[in-house]
């Protein structure tokens, strides 16, 4: 069997969770340089190698998206409430940040949203030495479903503000139509 055949079949299996560089190295019998050589060089018709932070992670191509969405439509919408978008935005762009820090930002109690985010794996705690309380970082999960690289991806606060203006802008024009 092909090394990229076992690559294939391992990420096929680990699904959304993905496997790390160090979990493939470990499995099939490959240095860090043959790794990167097979990822780069698999061409499958409608699937994809890709890596979001340290994980890799067996995907389907965009020309797919139209049966895929067929069937995603037909399950019901997992989708987050404001509040814990509100939380992931904080988390993201604060991390490692501590529960108190969350609701001092927001204002709010903030206990429900990080119970969400964790049961969907897009943040995670870290123990930081030194500090009582536990702290909050994003996963490589959370890079996934953002389709982010690295936390570096992240829209600056100029862009945010930028977009910000442009909708507004956009907005009253459609009101006055």
């Amino acid at each position: 069997m092909e090394k990229i055949d076992i690559i294939e079949g391992l990420l096929y299996v680990a699904g959304d969770v993905g496997l790390s560089e160090e979990q493939l190295i470990m499995h099939v019998p490959v240095t860090m340089e043959q790794l990167d050589n097979e990822v780069n060089k698999y061409d499958r018709p409608n699937l994809m190698i890709q890596r979001h932070g340290d994980r890799f992670f067996l995907q389907t191509t965009v020309d797919m998206e139209k049966y895929i969405r067929r069937i995603l439509d037909d399950k019901p919408a997992s989708k987050l409430s404001q509040a814990s978008l509100e939380v992931l935005s904080i988390v993201a762009y604060n991390q490692p940040v501590s529960r108190g820090d969350i609701e001092m930002l927001r204002g709010v109690a903030s206990d429900g949203p990080v119970s969400t985010l964790l049961g969907k794996g897009l943040i995670s705690k870290k123990h930081m030495q030194d500090a009582r309380a536990v702290h909050f970082i994003t996963t490589d999960y959370f890079l996934q479903i953002f389709g982010l690289k690295s936390l570096e991806d992240l829209p600056s606060q100029k862009d945010i503000l930028e977009q910000e203006e442009m909708d507004l802008f956009f907005n009253s024009i459609e009101e006055d139509e």
